[in-house]
């Protein structure tokens, strides 16, 4: 029953089923949705369920007593699937078929894998975030401390590297809070970097440094570097984002900058998700706040479980780009004046938004964004655990913690009780948490782009009264099932490179990776509005991979996470097509 307080006639049953019908088909064969005359966000019907989605019984007052945790790996759908998906989809014939944007490539020697080189260019532990600087230099920041290590404080390492003379060093050691999954995340240049040295860096401080050590907070600052030396004196706060240091996970802490200078920021729904049976975390009860991820990605008024953007300014300050979703300028100037809506929200309803990368030609976004750890549909709780890929280039509502994927809705759950409520309709969707100071009535949920689960088995026995894209039949056949989806550039090619850059053939295709089944894939965007899944170097072992940029003289640098879920053997490397 999808719905307890709707009957059981016909009429009630085609209401319900409307809800994923009008989308338009989303699968491989038809393409993204995200930026191309795709769908507006909304769920594709006019509303009419028949229920505003409030059924009087949210469920915020209880418990389910299971406190059992799902045994994976500590970082929430970090590293391996169940395997259940009958084809891992790394097989490829190197062809990835028409792409209307690779008419001067040569496609047969691009994807010959024996004309590329692959370097390693250094060993670091828990390295978790790579840029490329415009002169070339290659920069990583770590964590700070081994995951799982007895400490609560540590010392993020900013590295750099000269990726042709193969010369590292170190240029800023950062002291940092190393809770959980806490540490050193992210790091980027201002546009102007080669005028100002001018470097952004996201991590949390350690508690000894903070005013008041109940109000923690993440922090994105600014610093100034010089040669190959970062000054600790030149921070410059940015932005403090709250954070909860009492139990696990979600950091996000992504940097990057988009074409109009605005430097956008990920942050995780900070939200443990191992007491809600792999299902979304909403609970509700007293003391339990930090397993209600309502609080903060579903909250109009909190900076967490979204990709913000700002603007910086050259005094430190920053402002907000009017189309931003919750901004004076779309209407929402009294909701600002009381607090009720934070404007430096473009996306809201994030889970643990771990990597985006930009469009160099289009401006997009492109997100990344890890997934639930259940296994299989449940009927009266949601969805089998599914993570998300996002095109972005509008402000929206992602849907997060009440949907997921191609809306699939979550369910109102009593934790005392262990009773089910309505679905959280994507359309007619209501905050109701009791931990949630910002707005009730929330903007309409956008589907995601691309999507994969925990288990395509699970993924499979939907209920009937949930219309997948082809019923019956995976969404995406050529990915595996997975939970850590990392996003890496979409390249452009340039008559400028030099040595070393891809083939024209992959202008235009968009770069994934995935931590915990270790593969990169390439995307390409067709001109009837289809995407292809590519293996890019299929025979090379990278052990979870988690970041990837391009240079400037179009060569690839990948960055891994190493094989240790601790992170001990993170790895740096250069690769270069010799055709």
């Amino acid at each position: 029953m999808p719905d307890q307080q709707s009957d059981d006639s016909e009429d009630s049953h085609n209401r319900r089923r409307r809800l994923f019908q009008g989308l338009g088909g989303i699968g491989a064969a038809v393409g993204l949705a995200g930026c191309n005359d795709s769908p507006n966000g909304d769920d594709g019907t006019d509303g009419d369920n028949g229920t505003d989605g409030d059924d009087g019984t949210d469920g915020d007052d209880g418990t389910d007593g299971d406190d059992e945790t799902d045994g994976d790996d500590g970082m929430d759908g970090g590293n391996e699937t169940d395997g259940d998906d009958g084809t891992d989809g790394n097989e490829t014939d190197g062809d990835d078929g028409t792409d209307g944007e690779d008419s001067d490539g040569d496609a047969e020697a691009a994807t010959n894998w024996d004309n590329y080189s692959v370097t390693e260019l250094v060993v670091d532990e828990t390295m978790m975030s790579l840029d490329v600087a415009p002169d070339g230099r290659v920069f990583y920041i770590t964590r700070g401390a081994l995951f799982g290590a007895d400490t609560n404080t540590g010392t993020a390492k900013v590295g750099y590297i000269y990726p042709d003379e193969e010369e590292t060093g170190t240029a800023l050691e950062l002291p940092v809070g190393t809770v959980e999954e806490d540490g050193g995340q992210g790091i980027t240049f201002d546009p102007d970097f080669e005028e100002n040295g001018w470097v952004y860096i996201f991590y949390v401080p350690p508690e000894d440094e903070l005013e008041d050590p109940d109000d923690p907070y993440m922090l994105v600052s600014r610093f100034t570097m010089e040669d190959d030396s970062i000054d600790p004196e030149s921070e410059t706060e940015l932005l403090r984002i709250p954070h909860q240091r009492e139990t696990c996970c979600h950091v996000g802490g992504y940097l990057e900058f988009d074409l109009d200078g605005n430097l956008l920021i990920t942050t995780g729904d900070d939200t443990n998700p191992f007491e809600s049976s792999g299902y979304t975390p909403i609970d509700g009860r007293d003391g339990r706040k930090n397993f209600d991820a309502r609080r903060s990605a579903g909250n109009t008024a909190d900076l967490r479980g979204s990709i913000l953007r700002i603007t910086p300014e050259d005094d430190g300050s920053y402002s907000v780009p009017d189309d931003n979703l919750f901004t004076d300028a779309n209407d929402y100037g009294e909701e600002i004046e009381e607090d009720l809506v934070k404007p430096e929200i473009y996306v809201l309803g994030c889970r643990n938004p771990y990597t985006i990368s930009v469009d160099e030609e289009s401006g997009n976004v492109f997100l990344a964004d890890y997934g639930p750890d259940a296994d299989s549909w449940d009927t009266e709780r949601g969805p089998v655990g599914i993570v998300e890929y996002r095109e972005i280039c509008e402000a929206h509502n992602a849907g997060w913690p009440f949907s997921r994927g191609y809306n699939y809705p979550y369910r109102r759950y009593d934790f005392e009780e262990e009773e089910s409520g309505q679905p959280y309709w994507p359309r007619n969707l209501r905050n109701e948490s009791p931990n949630n100071d910002g707005l009730t009535e929330l903007p309409p949920v956008k589907p995601a782009d691309i999507w994969y689960p925990r288990s395509w088995e699970g993924y499979l026995e939907a209920p009937d009264w949930v219309d997948t894209p082809v019923p019956g039949e995976r969404s995406f056949p050529d990915l595996p099932a997975g939970g850590a989806p990392m996003a890496g550039p979409r390249y452009r090619h340039s008559d400028e490179f030099g040595e070393g850059a891809l083939d024209p053939h992959f202008d235009g295709k968009q770069f994934i990776m995935e931590w915990g089944v270790n593969y990169i894939k390439y995307i390409t965007y067709n001109d009837d509005g289809s995407v292809e899944f590519n293996d890019f170097l299929p025979d090379e072992e990278f052990v979870s991979p988690n970041d990837m940029a391009a240079g400037p003289d179009g060569r690839l640098f990948l960055q891994t996470y190493g094989p240790p879920w601790a992170g001990e053997e993170g790895r740096v490397y250069m690769i270069e097509y010799e055709e």
